[in-house]
């Protein structure tokens, strides 16, 4: 097809053309989850290499438009060397696929990632899982099998409700729960890392 003829192309014939010409991926990431576990992944790295070609072919440009955080926590975990403990964060991202000769034209897929790491790594998790299968669902990129017939990494956590351990400290010392919330502007929009930080004050005082 010459280039005149596929700037003619509206959004959705230039993304079934990339859809039929990918294929399949293949999972070449090894997950490593702990000494005597791992799973097999697609990476970010394959699927870019699989779809940049592709949208630069037929003049595509694809990128992550909106995100926010819809949840996140400390998830504890007991194993053979005790309690570990995890930042989780879960991410919904709008990732958008935008026609360059027609730029009004474009089509956004909502999708999530989860993100959990004993360090600061759970954010970049998180965006990479999500914007990763965006681009899947938009091309309908197969990996060759079914993930549900795979176990979840994150299996055996249990999550801590900062929130809920919060209002139980205050109510235990005494105070008055709403006079606290006013004072230190606590509201449903309070996060499980800003609970925790109200706790560990209360707790420390």
């Amino acid at each position: 097809m010459k280039l005149e003829e596929i700037k003619e192309l509206n959004i959705y014939e230039k993304m079934s053309l990339i859809t039929n010409e990918i294929g399949t991926v293949a999972k070449n990431l090894k997950v490593e989850i702990n000494k005597e576990n791992s799973y097999k992944a697609v990476s970010e790295r394959d699927i870019l290499d699989a779809v940049k070609p592709l949208e630069s072919k037929y003049r595509i440009y694809s990128y992550p438009y909106e995100r926010k955080v819809i949840d996140n926590g400390i998830l504890t975990k007991e194993g053979k060397y005790g309690t570990t403990n995890s930042l989780y964060l879960r991410i919904e991202t709008v990732y958008r696929f935008v026609n360059i000769d027609k730029p009004e034209e474009f089509i956004d897929i909502k999708c999530y990632g989860d993100g959990i790491d004993t360090g600061d790594k759970a954010p970049g998790k998180a965006t990479t899982y999500s914007d990763k299968y965006g681009i899947m669902k938009g091309y309908k990129i197969s990996t060759g099998d079914d993930p549900d017939k795979e176990a979840s990494a994150e299996e055996g956590y249990t999550k801590i409700d900062y929130k809920t351990a919060l209002l139980n400290k205050i109510k235990d010392l005494g105070l008055d729960v709403n006079e606290y919330a006013k004072e230190h502007k606590l509201s449903v929009r309070t996060t499980q890392q800003q609970a925790k930080a109200m706790l560990e004050e209360l707790n420390a005082n």
